[in-house]
């Protein structure tokens, strides 16, 4: 979704730190903020998971309601462009997912530490 945006304007980047939904996406930032903090035995463990929208309708909803840049970017835009950029996700994922069967890849990290 963000290539197709940034073909009709340009996705803000955010300064490194800067709140959001990566904002501790770097590798090790994490252990390194518990370490710091005391914990020790820290392990991280990836789930992997598939957000079923199911149709791209609710894809597009989710994406302009949880990420931030996505919903940042549409809000510079105007009328048509919007209607411009929506169509070409809707191409794109009924391509990647065709009979509405819209399953995303999707993961989280899961990270434990003692004190």
């Amino acid at each position: 979704m963000t290539d197709t945006i940034n073909k009709h304007i340009q996705l803000h980047v955010p300064p490194p730190g800067s709140p959001g939904m990566f904002r501790c996406g770097k590798e090790g930032l994490m252990e390194d903020v518990l370490r710091q903090a005391g914990f020790k035995n820290i392990s991280v463990t990836e789930v992997s998971s598939k957000l079923n929208c199911g149709t791209a309708d609710v894809y597009w909803d989710a994406m302009n309601e949880v990420a931030a840049p996505v919903v940042a970017a549409l809000a510079n835009a105007d009328e048509q462009q919007k209607e411009k950029i929506k169509m070409e996700v809707y191409l794109a994922i009924n391509k990647r997912y065709p009979l509405q069967q819209i399953k995303v890849d999707a993961s989280a990290l899961v990270i434990y530490g003692e004190k």
